[in-house]
């Protein structure tokens, strides 16, 4: 009975057209870009497209790596693979960097053209995207005032520049303004504000002015006795005490406000 070939860390595979026992499964990798370096464990197993090797059945780590090491990924350069016994696996590693696809201008949705009712939303640009998922596929770029834009995954692939991005420039069709800045309201006026707290304040200081007149006239009505005068002397000081009054309820009104819309207005 044959056994498969030991494995060494730093040698190569040895590759047979058959399995040396029913142990032993295929396993078959492809990359891209083609011709990496393909470890299978901890051995080096040789450059992709490799395969079939035939190794033990058992869970094994199939990495690619590029000639310079510093480009490893391991979220993408490196899998795990099951090798099941008389069974030959495949295992492709897309090592392809990533697009960025931008457009002009930006934000602008894309969408994966899906031939059903509603297209499938990818996100927004910018937007990093695998060269996997874009081949083979159709996008349509959509964003307010431009006419929907629609490219093949292979179109945005050829758009790669060599800082790895891929701008899309939409064609407007139209221009939608701004909304109109509404109108200061009178009340958030910087002169209004001062303006009721200066009229707030003199109507305060007349209200004292108005009340010691009521009370001049009272008291002539106290010391007069002359009946003719009586009640001329009473109503007069009746009608400064409501001017008095009314005075400094609108002032203090006035000037509250005055100073609660100007403390306010400094707020925002």
């Amino acid at each position: 009975m044959a056994f498969p070939s030991p494995l060494f860390a730093g040698s190569y595979l040895q590759r047979e057209t058959a399995p040396p026992d029913s142990s032993a499964g295929g396993l078959i990798v492809e990359t891209s870009p083609p011709g990496l370096l393909i470890l299978i464990g901890e051995v080096e197993a040789g450059r992709s497209p490799l395969g079939p090797v035939w190794v033990p059945s058992r869970t094994v780590r199939v990495r690619a790596r590029f000639d310079d090491p510093r480009a490893f990924d391991p979220a993408h350069d490196e899998v795990q693979v099951t090798i099941r016994p008389g069974a030959t696996t495949r295992v492709f590693l897309d090592l392809r960097p990533s697009l960025m696809v931008r457009s002009a201008p930006e934000p602008a949705q894309l969408f994966r053209i899906t031939g059903q009712k509603q297209d499938s939303l990818v996100g927004e640009t910018p937007i990093p995207l695998q060269p996997v998922f874009l081949e083979g596929g159709r996008f349509r770029f959509q964003a307010p005032d431009h006419a929907d834009t629609t490219f093949t995954g292979e179109s945005l692939l050829a758009l790669r520049q060599s800082d790895g991005r891929a701008l899309v420039p939409l064609r407007r069709i139209a221009e939608t303004l701004p909304p109109a800045a509404p109108p200061i309201r009178v009340y958030r006026r910087r002169w209004v504000q001062w303006g009721l707290v200066g009229v707030g304040a003199v109507l305060t200081g007349a209200a004292a002015l108005l009340r010691r007149e009521g009370d001049q006239w009272y008291e002539r009505y106290l010391e007069s006795s002359d009946r003719r005068v009586l009640d001329s002397y009473f109503d007069r000081a009746e009608h400064y005490d409501h001017l008095s009054l009314a005075a400094l309820g609108v002032g203090q009104v006035l000037f509250t406000g005055g100073v609660v819309l100007l403390v306010n207005g400094s707020d925002r």
